[in-house]
């Protein structure tokens, strides 16, 4: 085991540095803590020669960070934070009154299903919330590590995609079933779709990693039929927009084939048995017990059809990609 290089004493005077960080005065610090302006300048001193940086300099009447100051007050507001839960003193959450920034990685499809009316009602209800909404891409395990970044919903094929198997927690927050949609007026719609018209069509598949398999051509090989994929698209409103103007077949999870009806398109069961579309929520276990990061995966988990959360896991069982 590792020695430990933090002591009782070195506690008080994170607990001393992190007041200073926030009043910038010796006198409101003193208060804060219930300390004398003394005792606040002998820790001050000390918290100098532990580091060996003035962490704190005098402009006019206020004491202002040193870079190396402003560098360790992430890291100790998160410790001291910690150690507040640890010590039973849990921070509450009050959405109506937050001003919190969260933040969402997810493919597009969530961005004009579920996330414009989830948004709509919290800016009514929550209007200091902010909200940072952005793409599916690499280096998202470090971000969640950061807190950089809240939460991810995707697919489970991402898992391995950007290794986010890696010490965090995953709840399935999505199941539904897979449709296909071809343009109206389309040849195929003349007789009923079956196994052989289906894999006779050229395919659309919407790949958000780049593959060009999934988890049609997968259930296709356990009965021993292909199909041909035509195109790729990394976008799930494109793949209905392509499959509007030309021959193309797509296979698509419900929650989009039930939003396609304003466009030239018709929609049909797959001829074949397909596993669910799944898609997960994942985060990291240091925030976990956090109450706001508790209430916005809460939030997303009941605006995705979902109620109160199911026990976090880390098991990969399909492959979203159709």
């Amino acid at each position: 085991m590792s020695p430990r290089h933090v002591s009782e004493r070195d506690l008080r005077l994170f607990l001393v540095l992190d007041a200073l960080l926030d009043h910038r005065s010796v006198t409101q610090a003193a208060s804060a803590l219930g300390l004398t302006q003394s005792a606040i300048s002998h820790s001050l001193r000390a918290l100098r020669r532990r580091f060996g940086d003035p962490l704190l300099v005098r402009v006019g009447n206020t004491l202002c960070p040193t870079p190396r100051a402003l560098a360790l007050r992430p890291g100790l507001s998160l410790g001291l934070s910690e150690l507040e839960r640890v010590l039973g003193q849990e921070p509450t959450f009050d959405p109506a009154h937050s001003t919190r920034c969260f933040s969402l990685a997810t493919p597009d499809y969530p961005q004009f299903t579920v996330l414009p009316e989830l948004f709509g009602r919290i800016r009514r209800e929550a209007p200091g919330l902010d909200f940072q909404v952005r793409p599916i891409g690499q280096g998202l395990a470090e971000d969640l590590a950061s807190g950089s970044l809240d939460l991810v919903l995707a697919g489970a094929e991402v898992e391995q995609q950007l290794a986010l198997d890696r010490a965090l927690m995953r709840v399935r927050v999505i199941s539904e079933p897979f449709r296909c949609v071809v343009r109206r007026g389309h040849p195929a719609l003349a007789a009923p779709l079956d196994l052989d018209a289906y894999t006779t069509l050229p395919h659309l598949l919407v790949s958000t990693g780049g593959d060009r398999t999934g988890i049609v051509d997968i259930a296709l090989a356990a009965v021993g039929q292909r199909r041909r994929v035509a195109m790729t698209v990394p976008s799930f409103p494109a793949a209905i927009w392509m499959v509007a103007a030309s021959d193309l077949i797509a296979t698509l999870p419900k929650a989009i084939t039930d939003r396609a009806s304003r466009h030239d398109v018709e929609v049909r069961e797959p001829p074949i048995l397909l596993p669910p579309s799944d898609a997960y929520l994942w985060w990291h276990p240091r925030f976990q017990h956090d109450p706001g990061h508790s209430w916005w995966r809460q939030t997303l988990s009941n605006a995705l059809g979902g109620s109160t959360l199911q026990e976090p896991t880390c098991q990969t069982n399909h492959l979203d990609e159709a």
